[in-house]
């Protein structure tokens, strides 16, 4: 349930923001416009006033008595000339629907106001140089008026500013001028107060809905408060005192001791020291991948309970992002790869794989190596620099394909990324020194976005560049001692942890003579350029009997001649045909709504879960 209401208020503080943020951007259009101009009037003048003569004005007793009832009779002026104006039906204001007559007070003939006389009536009230272009009767709702109710004549006039008269089709009475200034002040009206409809008035169904939505915002977040206040979330200290955190290995062996100060986040604490937990959301508790193990009489927070089991919380399990250093005397990390430092990787080779992935080749600086499960990815910190939408140093034969991508220049600020290694000998003769990652550069929807920067940065690098990294981190890799079936699923870059896989599950099967289990590997991608290293698995699927290879693609060449479409249907044909699902395990990474599709369908098709492992890297 809390995560829900997490969820919930996240989403609805976007709502609230950029409501807010548009708020304050039309407050301040009004603060700064012109007034006059947002009036519309810039040419309106007053109507001569008709001099009245008094003996020739018939009775109104006269009019009244030939007339249908009447609520009120008044003489007024249009044109010069002098009427009276009935009342048969009256709003409460003047824009809301109403009924009236003229009648000439000399004469006591019925006057109708015609689309001559309207014309001569909006005439009188302009001041500017523009001739009239054309006169329309209208009926509401109206976008330059949109409070008036009653039929109204339109009269336009062909000057700088488009200005419209309108005159109400009944009294001849001038309604409004506008014209495009006035439109223009209108449109930020329109989103000050969120009147979508243009009914001309802020109180609307949009802010009704907008008001429940903001209650619902500020409950979802009391609820939160009152969730972090019960778990004791809340530090109110001001001291900067530092305390001593006891540093415990998986084997419950003490590996390190330092001070960390009483105020900052464990996980933040744990940083500082070099000590960089796997987290993918910044410390908000919602990917779970920073697991420690604390004293069982550790608090427990929602996130916890949402990632952990029963069990697991009795045990002491918990999320370094949840706790603050002073709360916690000592800590066992549930993984000694957690006690990865920072190393500081040399760039020794960098080539396009397709158009748009890059295969890159790091040497650890030092010359140790270093261990790990093939799935592993490290932690890459991207300094603050200038950044380039298109690659530097790009290949004649591939620019075509970069032709429609936009040249942006840009700085950006630093940051981190995750990046899964793409090489399988991390369990082989005691490491590797080496460290293969492939890379899709991100391109960005439209100049308004950022590029990734990450992939930009990293595959702009040149030969004998440094960068720093942390890790590897092992959260997706093989079952140890399994001996079903694998089937591994990818497409595009989520081609890295699966090559790796396969790789350690090769060469394992080669060193220890071995039978190797039978190994499927389904990646698909858009073109047969875009196809990664097709030459090395069809060697490997020649050298190794239990090893078989499926590319597909989803937009071939009229040669192609193996599967076309999507990786996730061909996973749909094939299962029950090639594989027993009972027997088999399943490794995806791609796309998200590729890996999405994939274990809707194995789960469809009766794949228990826990034969199931993803990256899920996007």
């Amino acid at each position: 349930m809390m995560s829900m209401i997490k969820k919930l208020h996240k989403w609805l503080s976007l709502l609230v923001a950029l409501q807010l943020f548009i708020w304050l951007g039309t407050g301040l259009f009004f603060n700064l416009m012109d007034h006059e101009k947002a009036s519309g009037n810039q040419y309106r003048q007053s109507l001569q006033v008709a001099a009245i003569e008094q003996a020739r004005l018939i009775e109104p007793s006269l009019v009244l008595a030939s007339a249908q009832p009447v609520v009120s009779i008044r003489l007024i002026s249009l044109l010069a000339e002098p009427y009276y104006l009935l009342t048969h039906q009256q709003g409460l204001y003047r824009h809301l629907k109403s009924e009236y007559s003229l009648v000439h007070a000399y004469t006591g003939a019925r006057v109708r106001i015609t689309e001559l006389m309207a014309a001569e009536i909006a005439q009188a009230s302009y001041s500017g140089a523009g001739q009239i272009i054309s006169v329309v009767k209208l009926s509401p709702p109206y976008q330059d008026i949109p409070k008036e109710k009653n039929q109204v004549w339109q009269v336009n006039f062909a000057d700088q500013i488009n200005t419209s008269v309108y005159v109400d089709s009944q009294s001849g009475r001038i309604v409004s001028h506008s014209n495009d200034d006035k439109r223009f002040v209108d449109f930020f009206f329109i989103l000050h107060f969120m009147d979508y409809g243009n009914t001309g008035s802020f109180n609307n169904i949009q802010v009704i809905v907008f008001g429940l939505l903001t209650m619902l915002f500020c409950l979802t977040g009391f609820i939160w408060t009152v969730d972090l206040a019960r778990h004791g979330q809340f530090n109110f200290s001001v001291s900067r005192q530092k305390r001593q955190l006891i540093l415990l290995n998986k084997s419950q062996h003490t590996i390190a001791k330092f001070e960390v100060s009483k105020r900052v986040n464990l996980l933040d604490a744990l940083n500082q020291q070099d000590i960089a937990l796997p987290s993918s959301c910044g410390g908000g508790g919602s990917c779970g991948q920073c697991k420690v193990k604390l004293k069982t009489s550790s608090k427990i927070t929602s996130a916890e309970q949402a990632h952990f089991n029963n069990q697991q919380l009795k045990q002491g399990y918990r999320l370094a992002c949840q706790h603050n250093a002073g709360e916690i005397e000592q800590l066992s990390l549930l993984n000694d790869v957690a006690l990865a430092k920072k190393h500081l990787l040399e760039l020794s080779h960098s080539e396009f794989i397709s158009p748009f992935i890059k295969e890159l080749r790091f040497k650890v600086v030092g010359g140790y190596r270093l261990r790990y499960k093939a799935g592993a990815h490290m932690r890459f910190f991207i300094p603050a620099a200038n950044g380039v939408s298109i690659p530097q140093r790009l290949p004649e034969a591939l620019k075509p394909h970069w032709q429609e991508i936009a040249l942006l220049q840009y700085q950006h600020k630093a940051c981190s990324r995750h990046y899964s290694l793409a090489c399988g000998k991390g369990q082989v003769d005691g490491g590797t020194n080496e460290l293969v990652f492939t890379i899709k550069i991100q391109n960005a929807a439209n100049n308004s976005v950022l590029p990734g920067i990450g992939s930009s940065y990293l595959c702009n690098l040149t030969p004998g560049q440094t960068i720093s990294a942390v890790g590897p981190f092992e959260a997706f890799y093989a079952q140890p001692a399994s001996n079903k079936t694998m089937v591994l699923i990818g497409a595009g870059s989520g081609m890295a942890p699966l090559k790796a896989i396969i790789e350690e599950q090769l060469s394992a099967a080669q060193v220890s003579k071995c039978k190797l289990r039978e190994i499927h590997f389904l990646y698909g991608a858009r073109t047969r350029q875009d196809l990664l290293y097709q030459a090395h698995f069809l060697q490997l699927s020649q050298q190794y009997q239990q090893f078989y290879y499926y590319p597909v693609l989803s937009n071939p060449d009229p040669q192609w001649q193996a599967d076309k479409g999507y990786v996730q249907a061909l996973l749909a044909t094939q299962l029950h045909t090639i594989f027993d699902v009972s027997h088999t395990e399943f490794y995806l990474c791609g796309p998200a709504a590729m890996m999405t599709t994939a274990m809707e369908i194995l789960i469809e098709n009766g794949v228990d879960a826990s034969n199931i492992a993803f990256d899920k890297f996007s």
